[in-house]
């Protein structure tokens, strides 16, 4: 089973939209030439910017899950996961790097880390009271 690339995944979620009746539709939507937009598709040219791919994500409507995995697919990164980085390098990274190292891999593991997370984040929202 081959992995879906970026092109590809884009192109079904073009195609999938009911507010676009083109390529090149879709192409003024966003701001880039329809040839690029087709390149891309074709998986001609690499993936675009981040920045792109928000505007894509945009115009498609998609909700978070499906931009987020348009970023990965694209090997890239959000702007947004970046600025949290920023804001502490070294704790994210040993955090990511403590993931890895526990494995953890199916969806029920990261619910559980995303509850304690936001219970610690009620709990510091409360000492701040």
């Amino acid at each position: 089973m081959t992995r879906k690339t970026f092109g590809d995944r884009l192109r079904e979620l073009r195609l999938q939209s009911h507010d676009y009746h083109s390529l090149r539709d879709f192409a003024k939507r966003v701001g880039l030439s329809p040839t690029y937009l087709s390149h891309i598709e074709n998986n001609k040219v690499p993936p675009p910017s981040e920045d792109v791919i928000e505007r894509l994500a945009d115009a498609l409507h998609v909700d978070a899950k499906i931009k987020y995995e348009l970023y990965s697919l694209g090997n890239k990164m959000p702007l947004e996961f970046m600025e949290t980085f920023k804001g502490n390098p070294k704790g994210v990274a040993d955090f990511l790097r403590t993931v890895r190292e526990a494995g953890i891999r199916r969806d029920e593991d990261w619910e559980i880390l995303m509850r304690e997370a936001r219970r610690l984040s009620r709990r510091s929202e409360g000492e701040e009271s």
